[in-house]
């Protein structure tokens, strides 16, 4: 109770039992995802729908960095003006410019129901996707700006490379236009797939020779870096007391498994399937062993050497960490599924219930001072993401 004057104020805290915690560690876990985008906040969003249009293996590989928010779809016109280029053709190129230089994998927007069949006959029936299910009866659905009152929206989802792909090989109208709009693009870190549909399309790029695409490649340099660590990581063996092997066979087996080894690294901690995953720590495990094998049957006398402690507890680590590995990604795809799901801080069913939750203060006069003033409610909307 607060007293100023004459009059007396009363603070009603939250509710103790809002699941603070569970919901702290999804919102890490799903730390610089997809649901970081204002679109997703604002919706209700079917991950599956998104996964499977963006054609990533996991809804946790959706990022705030490789989905993006593209509200010039919303604003499209007739297929002769946007690819004359008008002024909103020349706004999607822009948009279809910065995805192929960023590696951009799925556009999202809000689209007016009455609009949605001209995006769908300019762009392709087949490339334009429904991501926000059927909104509940009791939420009103949200609306567009300038839109009539009562007419919804709906959040679409398109893949700009498969929108690349069809226009690429499309109409000549559709190929002039991408000539127009994406001349200029730097192709310094676009992949070979996209790099030969803007070559299919005769697009006139920045010049990049092949090296230097090569040395901006993060694959290519994780590659390399692993490549040179695993082709000499035996040969302080050779200076171990009691080695009496061949220090030219122990540097051969280092250089054949170096291949495999890198893949291995690579595909345990960045392979889209589990069960590639799972080769990959394999090949990992084997690779890494097999030179300190003949290092362990070259030792003195036919006894052989021990392993080196540090062998032993690395071998230990790559099985922890696959395990580790496994779990966080599944404990993410799990996060940014219910985040996609549940209710956004921009929804009218957030907001609402964000009023409801939020301390009330409630001011008492002298007369009313006996009279405490109503529970507030409990904010059960909220506990959405951890229900």
């Amino acid at each position: 109770m607060h007293t100023t004057g004459t009059h007396s104020f009363r603070l009603f805290p939250m509710p103790e039992h809002t699941p603070a915690s569970c919901s702290s560690v999804m919102d890490l876990m799903a730390l610089r995802s997809v649901t970081e985008l204002p679109v997703t906040r604002r919706h209700v969003l079917d991950p599956e729908v998104l996964r499977t249009v963006a054609a990533v293996d996991r809804v946790g590989d959706l990022t705030r960095f490789n989905v993006a928010e593209v509200p010039e779809l919303a604003q499209i016109s007739a297929p002769e003006e946007l690819l004359a280029p008008d002024e909103r053709g020349w706004a999607l190129g822009h948009a279809l410019s910065l995805a192929v230089e960023h590696g951009q994998r799925l556009w999202l927007s809000e689209v007016p129901r009455e609009r949605l069949g001209l995006l769908r006959s300019v762009l392709g029936e087949h490339l334009v996707h429904i991501a926000s299910p059927e909104a509940p009866e009791d939420i009103e659905a949200p609306q567009a700006d300038g839109a009539d009152e009562g007419e919804g929206t709906v959040v679409v989802a398109v893949s700009p490379r498969r929108l690349l792909d069809e226009w690429a090989t499309g109409t000549p109208e559709q190929i002039r236009y991408l000539r127009t709009v994406l001349e200029g693009t730097d192709p310094l870190r676009v992949s070979r797939h996209t790099l030969a549909a803007l070559q299919e399309a005769k697009v006139d790029l920045v010049p990049r020779a092949g090296i230097v695409r090569l040395l901006h490649n993060p694959r290519f340099l994780a590659y390399a870096t692993v490549f040179i660590y695993s082709s000499l990581r035996a040969l302080p063996a050779v200076y171990a007391p009691g080695f009496r092997g061949n220090p030219w066979v122990l540097w051969a087996i280092d250089i054949i498994t170096a291949v495999p080894y890198t893949w291995g690294i690579i595909a345990m901690v960045a392979g889209k399937r589990r069960r590639i995953r799972f080769a990959g720590f394999l090949v990992t495990l084997i690779t890494f062993v097999a030179p300190y094998v003949y290092f362990f049957l070259a030792g003195d006398d036919g006894h052989g050497n021990q392993y080196p402690g540090w062998v032993i507890m690395v071998v230990i680590g790559l099985v922890l960490a696959t395990f580790l590995l496994e779990g966080g990604r599944w404990l993410r795809d799990v996060a940014v599924a219910r985040g996609l799901r549940a209710p956004g801080t921009g929804s009218p069913a957030y907001a609402a219930a964000a009023v409801d939750s939020s301390p009330r203060i409630e001011r008492s006069t002298p007369a009313s001072r006996n009279h405490p003033p109503e529970t507030m409610r409990t904010a059960t909307a909220l506990s959405g993401r951890c229900g």
